[in-house]
Order: structure tokens, then C-alpha cells, then sequence
């Protein structure tokens, strides 16, 4: 695609699955497309998931993370919890491991020695060899092996992730099935089954950054920075590990198969919620006029759900409950009004609903497209149609 007098808003859009006709696919297959949805706030995924896919529940997501498993939660680009599909779980830890080894755990060292480290991680897995845990639980079930209740120990199962990071990007720890709303962690191999995938790291974040282009370009090689947390350096390694397959054209990055036909229609109002993908993959805010930044991207690192419209920012929105409030940054035209509304009140109905596991729908719907999806493009992940 050329990027001279495109409208990125509106490429964007149509990239994200926010076109005016919502996917006809799963969670997992959104996961896939989005490279992993952020999940410091478990609501995040199932509410991503809601303003791109034409059939899913408030329970969807748990269900995929809990049940059939092919959905983890775990830290994955910029030391963040993403919600990623299972069968990607190498690609991330290869490409993103040197990352968490050479700079992002360096805060550590400034309170524990590595020696403690390994120490906290060999008592973890011990824990963990007995079933699920909670933080408090490998906390207690640390001090105990260690003889230690030190206040490095603490530090290490704090909820900024320490020695449970550690044994994340090393493929050895993945979160596992809640208890009484308490986040547990499981041992990797005893949760799902990973292929093994032995390349080298640099290859592999070649393949991130090509799986990025499929959802966020056009994108400059800063953006791929932004929104993964590796060096300079690595991406532009990664880039040049990918001549023939990714394009360089006045400074964008664009995969070489990509043409230059118009994005689908996406005159439509969406409701995104906090840390949405669509706020975090590049580092120009372009969707958002500037004088509204503050309102969203806030203090403390918080990232403010979004009223989308034509693949621009327009607004904020908050719930308590089932209650829907928005907060429009200036008056809109009487079609974006009610389209907001209606928007609106679809998404307060979604809220209502009781949290089940939805199987049957699950099933029903995926039965319904099979003779539909035969002969989808390479690029659209399997179980999705427009």
C-alpha cells in the first residue's frame, strides 16, 4: 500500500477488525490477528473482543483461557500481560527472552542478587509442581523451602511480577485458572502442550514483527519498537532478515504483498476498552487530536477506553456495571449520535448477560461458517470470515 494521502485512521480500522460489519470468528483467531491482546485488566480481552467479532459472550475469553486452553495470559512484548493464543506462546519467548534477560529485568538487580533469583524460581516451580498457586501461596510456599522470610523474598512475588517474569519469558510458568477471583499460576507443561521451537531469536522476531504488519501497517520500523519493547538495534536486524517479504517505502514498513485498494467501510462507532490494541501498536498517536492525549493516555500509565468513529478517537467512556457513560471530547453529527447510542446500549445489554460457558453457541456458530470459510485467504486466520 502507498502511504502518500492515505487515511491511516481509516487503514487502521480495517486492519483491527473495526470495519462496519463485525468478524464472523473466534477469540482465538483474534488473538492471532491482534499479535496478542493486553491484559492487565482481565475485561480487556472479552471487550476487545466484543467491538471486532459478530458472536461473543462476556465468558468467551475464560472459557478459551481456562477450559479448552488455547488461550494463555502471560507477559509477552513491552513486559506486559497479553492474552495470546497457546500455539504462539514459542514465538514469544524466543523473540522477546533476550529482551527480558538483558534489559527489562534490570530493576531486579537493583534489589536481589541473581543467585536469589534462582533460588526464588527453583522453590516456584517446586510449588507449582503440587498444582495451581496463588502469589501468597508461592510466597509462603517460598519462605518455607528457603528458610528465609527476608524481605527479598517478598520482593520476588510482588505483583509487578519478579521471579514469576523470570520464569515466564523462560517458558516455564504461564498464569492459570482463577480461584474465587484470585489469579493462580501453573507450570507451563502441565498446562498446555508447546511445540518446541529452536531458532535463532533474531528469526523469530522476524516473524513477530512480519505477524505485526499483518494487523498494524503501514507502520514505521519505531512503531514495531514501540509496540514490542525490543531495541533499534534488534528490529532493524528483524527487518532485514525479511527483504522480499516486507517493504520499505519512504520510511514505512508494508508487507510486499499488500496493494493499494481502499479499506473497507468504516464510518462505524465502537466502544474500545482500556489499553485497547488499537491505542498501543504505533508510537504516533495519529487516531487522536492532541489537545485530548491527556484524557487518555494518563497518569500512572493508564490508557482510558475509547469512543471510536471513523477510526478516530472521539471520546471516552467509562461503566459501572451495566451503566454505560460516555464522554465526548466535542458535539457529533446526529448520524455518529445515534450509531453512539445504539453502540451504546448494545454494549450495556452485553454486560447484562450471565456469564455461562456459552459451548453451545460456541458450537452452533462455528458449524454455520464452516461452508463459508473454505477457501479464505492465506493472510485470514482459520475460523474467520467477514
Amino acid at each position: 500500500m502507498s502511504c502518500a494521502g492515505v487515511d491511516r485512521c481509516a487503514v487502521y480500522a480495517d486492519r483491527q477488525w473495526l470495519g462496519r460489519e463485525r468478524k464472523a470468528c473466534d477469540v482465538v483467531a483474534l488473538a492471532r490477528h491482534l499479535v496478542g491482546i493486553q491484559s492487565q485488566l482481565p475485561t480487556t480481552p472479552g471487550l476487545a473482543a466484543r467491538a471486532r467479532l459478530a458472536d461473543v459472550g462476556p465468558d468467551d475469553v475464560r472459557h478459551e483461557l481456562e477450559q479448552t486452553r488455547r488461550l494463555v495470559r502471560t507477559w509477552t512484548v513491552r513486559g506486559t500481560l497479553h492474552v495470546v493464543p497457546a500455539e504462539d506462546l514459542p514465538l514469544f519467548w524466543q523473540a522477546l527472552r533476550p529482551e527480558w534477560e538483558a534489559r527489562w529485568s534490570k530493576y531486579l538487580d537493583n534489589h536481589v542478587t541473581r543467585q536469589q533469583r534462582a533460588d526464588a524460581a527453583e522453590a516456584c516451580l517446586q510449588i507449582l509442581a503440587r498444582g495451581p498457586a496463588t502469589r501468597a501461596e508461592l510466597l509462603a510456599g517460598a519462605q518455607e523451602i528457603l528458610d528465609c522470610r527476608d524481605e527479598w523474598v517478598a520482593y520476588l512475588f510482588s505483583s509487578w511480577g519478579g521471579v514469576l517474569k523470570d520464569l515466564a519469558y523462560a517458558g516455564k510458568v504461564v498464569y492459570g485458572p482463577e480461584r474465587d477471583g484470585e489469579v493462580q499460576f501453573v507450570r507451563t507443561e502441565d498446562w498446555v502442550g508447546i511445540p518446541e521451537l529452536n531458532k535463532d531469536p533474531d528469526d523469530i522476531l522476524a516473524a513477530l514483527l512480519e505477524r505485526y504488519l499483518l494487523a498494524y501497517s503501514p507502520a514505521r520500523l519505531q512503531d514495531f519498537v514501540h509496540w514490542s519493547g525490543v531495541t533499534a538495534k534488534r528490529a532493524r536486524e528483524a527487518l532485514a532478515r525479511l527483504k522480499g517479504r516486507v517493504e520499505v517505502r519512504d520510511g514505512w514498513l508494508v508487507r510486499a504483498r499488500e496493494d493499494d485498494q481502499p479499506p473497507g467501510d468504516v464510518g462505524v462507532v465502537r466502544l474500545l476498552p482500556k489499553f485497547d490494541p488499537y491505542l498501543l501498536a504505533h508510537k504516533e498517536k495519529f487516531y487522536l487530536d492532541e489537545a485530548h492525549y491527556k484524557a487518555v493516555f494518563r497518569q500512572a500509565a493508564d490508557v482510558a477506553a475509547v469512543i471510536l468513529s471513523r477510526g478516530r478517537v472521539i471520546g471516552t467512556w467509562r461503566a459501572q456495571g451495566h451503566r454505560v457513560t460516555p464522554e465526548l471530547f466535542a458535539p457529533v453529527d446526529g448520524a455518529v449520535a445515534a450509531a453512539l447510542e445504539q453502540e451504546l446500549e448494545a454494549l450495556s445489554a452485553w454486560l447484562r448477560q450471565p456469564v455461562q460457558t456459552g459451548q453451545g453457541r460456541r458450537s452452533a456458530l462455528r458449524a454455520g461458517r464452516t461452508s463459508r470459510l473454505e477457501g479464505a485467504p492465506p493472510d485470514q486466520p482459520d475460523g474467520c470470515a467477514s
